[in-house]
């Protein structure tokens, strides 16, 4: 196995986070980081991350500790197990709280209208899981919090397996990076998807 950390900086923004991977990598052999000056924002980091793995079956996982780790290793024996091309976490426990609850009811409410993706829901939960072919024969275009989406809507289009994994979503002490405001971008990023087939980039 191999653990791909992305530590992406904007440039004067005094995150240090950068040197903390760089001294963890090289005292453990598993260990990969990916750090470059950011051209993007969550969505950029993530695609930069899944470009430089290179294991067969690729999970994402966010670094604020609102997922337990081992989700990580449950969802890779799920896929192995059941063929998934893609498998995505669906939150049934939540612990952040009421609004962020409402932005994700909104979000899923929204989503489901336009895509009719019956069936399916909480389309940004994580894990994220990915085959490595199935990564390869997706052009991902989403540099924001639409990555999530695209994924889920890349593999529909192509007809790829699309799995949920049941996860327990923890609170964090940390203030969220998710805005309200970002429903008005992700419905933006609906719309455009929905008319020219790609998100904004």
């Amino acid at each position: 196995f191999e653990l791909v950390l992305v530590a992406n900086f904007w440039p004067g923004s005094g995150d240090v986070t950068a040197e903390v991977v760089e001294a963890f990598s090289r005292q453990n052999e598993h260990v990969r980081t990916v750090i470059r000056q950011k051209e993007g924002d969550m969505g950029w980091d993530m695609r930069s991350g899944l470009d430089a793995a290179g294991g067969e079956f690729l999970i994402v996982i966010d670094g604020d500790e609102q997922n337990p780790v081992d989700d990580v290793l449950r969802m890779y024996r799920l896929m192995a197990a059941n063929g998934a091309d893609v498998m995505k976490g669906r939150r049934t426990t939540r612990g952040d709280g009421v609004s962020r609850w409402i932005v994700t009811t909104v979000y899923n409410t929204l989503f489901r209208l336009i895509f009719r993706t019956k069936g399916m829901w909480d389309i940004n939960g994580k894990p994220k899981g990915l085959r490595r072919d199935a990564y390869s024969r997706m052009t991902l275009h989403s540099k924001d919090w639409f990555t999530d989406a695209e994924i889920v809507l890349a593999a529909r289009r192509m007809g790829m397996t699309i799995l949920e994994m049941p996860v327990v979503f923890l609170s964090s002490d940390r203030a969220s990076l998710v805005r309200p405001s970002a429903i008005l971008e992700f419905l933006a990023n609906m719309i455009l998807y929905r008319v020219r087939g790609r998100p904004k980039g």
